[in-house]
């Protein structure tokens, strides 16, 4: 590629960086202040805006790589031919977390907020073929990427709630294991840099690489075991509780009965995402009764009119008439309903509209 092709796309690249910067901002503050994500499970959320000389370089190895009549990435094609632009980093502390977040994000494809541009592609750990120490075997394929976490191609959906200009950006977005993290950032500064500049490294360096690989991913399978086991103790040694099963689903069922007196009293149908959250939040409340009688006797006619009374003064419109924001209207309605059956209802009205007040500054 010539110097002049090269310095336009660096040109258009970081004309567009500030929207990367916006696009990152919402993508974490969606996970982080959704009451309904599974933060228990995320332990931190990073991201980071593609380096401008990586970019030239991945572009000039993806240009030579292309044979016979293939398209060259060039101006007008390289933010839709080069994927990982911006990528955002869901580090969680288990593996079981992971599948919750996969949850979570397929409810977030369901409701159109996030949109999937390619199936997820689940990166597989190098697992040694021998057993550390051993002499590796001539001919022995231990070719690896060094990544161990399952990769997504996103944009955001028409039911995302930010302007147009953002829509449409492709995010790489990874889920992974802190252990999963720590090898990825090792072998990345210490292997493949180095061996990306063109210098070789021995054969005993590399397998010492993949040996911490293998070593990492039987200490994440030891970690799940261990918290499984902590998790089990903590259940038996709660006399209100029974003896946990070896496997739950990441998500409860949602009877019928249920989701329809939630729709009677809202007016409106909420989505799977909200129904999970309210479920858990009764569940964490200490209510034993099925969930449709447990809403019905804290979600009463009275404290339902005192929210839209405190909703309406503060922003100034009317609860659950915005399509966009329904969801999380009825989120914080349930939250005050149940602040009200715990504190009680002068603390639960301050709380609201501290809330509201926050939520009404922030979004300017």
């Amino acid at each position: 590629m010539r110097k002049r092709q090269k310095e336009a796309i660096l040109i258009s690249f970081l004309k567009e960086k500030q929207k990367y910067e916006k696009l990152a901002d919402y993508m974490i503050h969606l996970i982080k202040d959704d009451p309904a994500s599974p933060k228990e499970s995320l332990h931190t959320i990073i991201y980071r805006i593609k380096d401008k000389v990586r970019l030239i370089e991945k572009i000039d190895e993806e240009n030579k790589q292309i044979k016979g009549d293939g398209t060259l990435i060039t101006l007008k094609n390289f933010k839709d031919r080069i994927g990982d632009l911006l990528g955002i980093r869901l580090i969680c502390l288990r593996l079981s977390d992971i599948e919750a977040l996969k949850a979570y994000l397929d409810l977030l494809v369901d409701e159109k907020i996030l949109r999937f541009i390619r199936k997820p592609d689940h990166k597989r750990s190098f697992i040694l073929p021998v057993d550390p120490g051993e002499t590796i075997p001539d001919g022995l394929n231990l070719r690896y990427s060094g990544y161990s976490s399952i990769h997504y191609q996103v944009e955001l959906g028409q039911n995302a709630d930010v302007p147009d200009e953002l829509k449409g950006i492709q995010i790489e977005l990874q889920l992974r294991t802190i252990l999963e993290e720590a090898w990825g950032e090792i072998d990345h500064k210490y292997r493949y840099v180095f061996s990306r500049s063109g210098d070789i490294l021995p054969d005993h360096i590399h397998t010492g690489f993949y040996n911490l690989s293998a070593y990492l991913q039987a200490a994440a399978l030891q970690a799940e075991h261990l918290c499984r086991q902590t998790e089990a103790h903590r259940l038996l040694k709660s006399p209100k509780t029974k003896p946990p099963a070896m496997t739950k689903p990441v998500q409860p069922a949602i009877p019928d009965a249920f989701s329809a007196i939630l729709e009677k009293s809202f007016g409106f149908k909420p989505t799977v995402r909200t129904l999970f959250y309210i479920l858990k939040r009764l569940d964490e409340s200490g209510h034993e009764q099925p969930p449709q009688i447990a809403f019905k006797k804290i979600f009463t006619k009275n404290r339902l009119k005192e929210f839209k009374t405190i909703f309406r003064e503060i922003l100034n419109r009317e609860a659950f008439e915005n399509d966009t924001k329904r969801n999380l209207d009825a989120i914080n309605a349930v939250n005050f309903a149940l602040s009200n059956e715990a504190q009680g209802r002068r603390v639960a009205k301050e709380g609201l509209r501290s809330i509201l007040k926050w939520k009404k500054e922030r979004s300017g």
